[in-house]
């Protein structure tokens, strides 16, 4: 009697549903289990004055305007 014969190993990513590497599949693995905590929630429960919570809030989401976009709509800028 001949041992029955298995499929051929191969290598599976676990971190993809498809089991294929990808770049992206690989980012999100290093984040797999950690918690966040978005600054944004907490820039709301500051003591700092209305504008100041605004901008920090801008800020985080990385839409704060830069200069050269202020002198394009005809606002004061440094």
């Amino acid at each position: 009697d001949t041992p029955p014969r298995w499929p051929p190993d191969r290598l599976q990513w676990k971190w993809n549903a498809s089991g294929t590497y990808t770049a992206q599949s690989s980012y999100l693995a290093t984040f797999h289990g950690s918690t966040s905590c978005p600054a944004w929630k907490l820039t709301w429960k500051g003591w700092g004055p209305p504008r100041v919570k605004f901008f920090h809030w801008l800020a985080s989401l990385g839409r704060c305007w830069t200069a050269d976009r202020l002198a394009r709509r005809g606002l004061p800028h440094p």
